[in-house]
């Protein structure tokens, strides 16, 4: 049976001191302070928190307990979806005498064959018999959105490529937009996403553990909510200690928002920027340009993220301590 989360405001730690209430001046969160958060979950068991940060729910996921799986995951896709394109077509294009339709049938074959082994696997993850995956209150037959958009980009992108591929001479330029064009797609997503959250608006439908009707959220929260849970093996404890600390932080809830608008900003200023390239300079040009420019902005906006990120959780356990003692002696003062 569905049940909706009890009020946000204020909630108690595990060791029932008061937690400080989410200010309403956080970004993207004016419908989450002091009002309910409408989520569909059978899960209300308590969410471990951090040891340095009491009453502060912790994620309990570490990338690097995975580092050898994200190193091989990681090279692979790079390797399909930018080296391996680039080097394929200047090689066989220059030094052989195949024909351009052969050459780009070569590159076609080739491409998806990593993330559709890795889009198989979770596709069987979200339809397990077991609840383990899946979003917070979602059924069995329901894929998560991440699935839904990497459907839909992921179909674009093959018919571009099969399309253009069967001329007898192949449409090199769009050929070269595929990647471009999914930037765009998510950059839009983006946006969108943080308008409504920063505007207060309602999902208009279910986004993963977000259900329809409840407070919308930032897109960078439900990809990280996703690929954590389903691609890092997770599982659905993840998505459950994520909301909990999205709900209880408004530090933390800023965060995701200004990394909502900096992925969202930069993705459509590459997709847009390369799709321009793409159609000014010569087609051979053009090509390399195409698969190479996306592969340079997620390595540069990644390692960006990364150290930001970093950043701005250990200030957010500095300012929850702070606010925290606060609480508690004020607690005890009554």
């Amino acid at each position: 049976m569905k049940r909706k989360m009890s009020n946000l405001s204020p909630p108690l730690s595990q060791n029932g001191r008061a937690k400080p209430s989410p200010s309403s001046d956080d970004v993207g969160a004016s419908t989450l302070g002091g009002s309910s958060l409408a989520s569909t979950t059978t899960h209300n068991e308590p969410v471990p928190e951090l040891p340095e940060a009491p009453g502060l729910p912790r994620l309990n996921y570490n990338l690097w307990d995975y580092k050898t799986k994200l190193f091989i995951v990681t090279t692979l896709l790079v390797i399909e979806s930018s080296i391996l394109p680039i080097a394929l077509f200047y090689g066989l294009w220059f030094q052989t005498t195949l024909r351009h339709g052969i050459v780009f049938a070569i590159i076609t074959a080739f491409f998806g064959l990593v993330t559709g082994i890795e889009f198989g696997l979770r596709s069987l993850k979200l339809m397990m018999k077991k609840d383990e995956y899946r979003p917070i209150g979602g059924g069995r037959w329901n894929f998560d959105f991440t699935h839904m958009t990497l459907s839909f980009g992921y179909t674009v992108m093959t018919g571009i490529l099969i399309g253009a591929s069967i001329p007898h001479e192949p449409l090199v330029r769009p050929l070269a937009i595929p990647v471009s064009l999914f930037f765009i797609q998510m950059g839009i997503q983006l946006v969108w996403s943080g308008w409504m959250t920063a505007k207060g608006k309602m999902a208009p439908c279910r986004i993963s553990s977000i259900p329809k009707g409840s407070p919308m959220f930032p897109l960078v929260y439900t990809l990280v909510e996703d690929v954590v849970a389903v691609d890092g093996a997770a599982g659905i404890e993840y998505r459950k200690a994520l909301l909990a600390r999205y709900a209880a932080s408004p530090n933390f809830r800023r965060m995701i928002a200004k990394q909502n608008w900096f992925w969202a900003i930069g993705s459509l200023i590459d997709g847009i920027g390369t799709m321009v390239v793409i159609w000014t300079v010569p087609q051979e040009v053009a090509y390399g340009v195409g698969w190479g420019s996306p592969f340079v902005f997620f390595i540069i906006w990644t390692t960006t993220t990364v150290l930001w990120v970093r950043r701005d959780l250990r200030l957010e356990k500095e300012q929850w301590r702070g606010s925290h003692h606060t609480a508690a002696v004020e607690v005890e003062r009554k």
